[in-house]
């Protein structure tokens, strides 16, 4: 009698292993699709933000666009940001494109107006949206975010 009990915790057990093991797998490849020519690739890994002592980056995203061929013909850079200063500011903020080699492909600027203490952007708007489409495009590996106050207003 004593066997079957260890046989029978023995199946139970193994049944519990084979479902987690299920289980884990179904949640590792979650999420893993592939998209089609002409879609857009977010990789917000390849952001750099400078910290600043204004303005905290709380969104940022890199999507490569694609032709038919996948060749890059566009990158655009969205960000949004949060006002951490005790006070209304108002900034300049870089966007510098990069290559795999750190070389500067494409620099542009900007400028956000009379953010009050605290504000934190609520959708993304033209001035939050970087579009670079340039000879170099398909080279671009990352971006750089750098802010600085606009003092004197």
């Amino acid at each position: 009698m004593q066997n079957k009990e260890v046989v029978g915790v023995s199946m139970k057990s193994r049944g519990m292993v084979i479902a987690a093991v299920c289980l884990i797998t179904a949640l590792l490849l979650c999420g893993c699709n592939e998209k089609p020519a002409g879609e857009q690739n977010t990789l917000s890994d390849k952001i750099i933000f400078i910290p600043s002592d204004i303005f905290q980056l709380i969104n940022g995203s890199l999507d490569f666009t694609t032709n038919k061929s996948g060749g890059i013909v566009a990158v655009k850079v969205t960000m949004m940001f949060q006002n951490i200063a005790d006070r209304m500011v108002s900034a300049n903020v870089t966007v510098t494109f990069y290559d795999k080699n750190d070389t500067q492909l494409y620099v542009t600027h900007r400028q956000f107006y009379d953010y009050p203490p605290g504000y934190r952007d609520q959708s993304v708007l033209p001035a939050n949206t970087v579009i670079y489409d340039g000879e170099n495009v398909s080279m671009v590996d990352h971006v750089v975010i750098s802010v600085k106050e606009i003092k004197g207003l």
